[in-house]
């Protein structure tokens, strides 16, 4: 067995990602816990807000809302969804999930990796740039949007400056998974599943933003995908621990190794909380050089799509 790697404020890039990224084989998979950094909610955030929502417009009252909260975001979500639909009220999500334009806080960071992303949160501030040049002139190619599933395939991970949102977005409300009911479809299609496959087979991911509380989500993505351990390092997360906690991680660095083939990459959040992922994005994003990947790779997934 490798050994667990200390806990730093800056962990160093592994190799594994500046080579995927000179491949053109880099990935990007956003959650909410980097949302958070730029003032939208968590999902359990956005979970209150909306029940709060339907208090104010008298469907349901204080004694009510206390006894929902301890529900997960999931149900909390779901219930709120029928308690609007019985009232004729719309939940309008959208209005929760609004953030300034352009590049702010981390964002400006991820952006500047440039490498195609897969998000589950529903917002539209990943924009990645990746600067082309010819006859002497630079230009960024054009963000590409994905959040229907029905148009998931890995093809469009080889196009620098795609962001798929695999729970939807919030620029087209009826595609946002948000209850349980939808969750549970959505991961059930072979669309999605067939994409997630494809994406841990094929591409090195990096995920960031999955703190703690959200590993049920990571790892719910990681199974539907059929991710199985491998001796090639094609998958890593970055995760937040307190210095103290470092027999947790080094427990939850093997969990996740032998588990799904995750490399766990902690860093410590004792001097700047969660935060210090912002500092990690800005010292990476300077240290990563993305190119776009070999012609006989997007030939390879014409012919699959085709198929």
């Amino acid at each position: 067995m490798s050994r667990t790697p200390d806990l730093r404020e800056i962990p160093d890039i592994p190799p594994e990602i500046q080579q995927a990224a000179l491949n053109g084989d880099l990935v990007l998979f956003v959650g909410a816990g980097v949302s958070m950094l730029v003032g939208l909610p968590s999902w359990s955030g956005l979970a209150w807000s909306v029940l709060n929502d339907l208090r104010e417009k008298g469907y349901i009252n204080y004694s009510e809302l206390e006894q929902l909260k301890p529900l997960d975001p999931k149900k909390q979500l779901s219930i709120a969804e029928l308690i609007a639909e019985e009232n004729g009220f719309p939940l309008e999500l959208a209005r929760h999930l609004t953030a300034e334009e352009g590049d702010k806080g981390i964002y400006k960071f991820l952006n500047e990796i440039g490498c195609a992303c897969v998000t589950t949160n529903y917002d539209e501030l990943l924009s990645p740039r990746f600067y082309q040049t010819s006859d002497g002139s630079t230009t960024a190619a054009p963000v590409t949007r994905v959040p229907r599933k029905n148009d998931f395939h890995a093809g469009h991970l080889n196009t620098p400056g795609t962001v798929v949102h695999l729970h939807g977005s919030v620029s087209q409300p009826e595609t946002m998974v948000v209850t349980t009911k939808h969750y549970l479809a959505h991961y059930d299609d072979e669309m999605v599943q067939h994409f997630l496959n494809e994406l841990f087979e094929k591409k090195t991911v990096l995920f960031i933003g999955y703190s703690l509380d959200e590993g049920e989500i990571l790892e719910h993505i990681l199974r539907r995908g059929g991710v199985k351990n491998t001796k090639v390092k094609k998958r890593f997360a970055l995760q937040a621990f307190f210095l103290s906690q470092g027999p947790l991680f080094r427990k939850l660095h093997d969990y996740y190794q032998k588990s799904f083939g995750v490399q766990l990459i902690g860093f410590i959040r004792d001097h700047n909380d969660f935060s210090q992922l912002e500092i990690i994005a800005k010292t990476w994003a300077e240290q990563i050089e993305v190119r776009p990947p070999a012609l006989t790779e997007d030939l390879e997934y014409m012919d699959e799509v085709l198929d």
